[in-house]
């Protein structure tokens, strides 16, 4: 590492090692395991019966439950060092509907995406596709840094998935399953841009 603490430019890149948060179905997470380029080296999810879970484990990825308090909630700390332990770079939120606490963000400061589905800073929070659909809005997904406020971070890309004044002009109206269904296929194109070329800065043997 360069005397100013810097990254040293000199020494080659290598892909992003990637651990995925899910909730359930793990729908986006299959255009992650799809893609052979993309280092998925952990996927967890707090429901041990979580189709996502066995949709990686088919595809020879470990999976992990999150530990969880006995309050019922997660074990943040226990997870954080079961993801450190798998030499992981980044983590990405694929429909994770799970706070994730700031002290947790800041150990990944930078290194936490999610995919949300709007055009933000439009529409952050719950039921943003049904809101945006409602109000006349572009419906699309954005992928972001995570910050400790909601659906707040530097977007870094997102795909405009039904543009309103076209929408309005179509003979065929588009009712809101018909949209829902288009934002989810740009979900899959911008993760699988994102998880593919994003490096955080992580350089091989660097950073950690």
């Amino acid at each position: 590492m360069p005397a100013d603490g810097g990254f040293d430019s000199s020494r080659p890149l290598r892909p992003t090692r990637w651990c995925v948060l899910i909730s359930g179905r793990g729908s986006n997470l299959a255009a992650v395991l799809e893609n052979p380029s993309i280092d998925v080296a952990l996927v967890v999810s707090t429901d041990a019966a979580a189709p996502g879970l066995t949709k990686a484990r088919r595809s020879g990825i470990p999976t992990v439950v999150a530990a969880k308090k006995t309050s019922g909630s997660i074990d943040w700390e226990t997870l954080h060092i079961e993801i450190s332990r798998r030499q992981v770079d980044a983590i990405f939120l694929l429909g994770f509907m799970r706070i994730v606490p700031s002290r947790f963000i800041e150990k990944w400061a930078g290194r936490i995406l999610n995919l949300h589905p709007s055009l933000l800073p439009l529409y952050p929070g719950l039921k943003s596709i049904e809101r945006a659909f409602t109000d006349g809005a572009d419906c699309g997904a954005s992928v972001h840094v995570v910050v400790p406020e909601v659906d707040a971070g530097p977007v870094l890309a997102k795909r405009r998935s039904l543009n309103s004044r076209i929408g309005i002009q179509t003979s065929e109206k588009l009712d809101l399953v018909a949209v829902e269904t288009l934002v989810h296929i740009d979900e899959q194109r911008l993760v699988r841009s994102i998880a593919t070329n994003f490096t955080s800065a992580v350089r091989q043997g660097v950073g950690r």
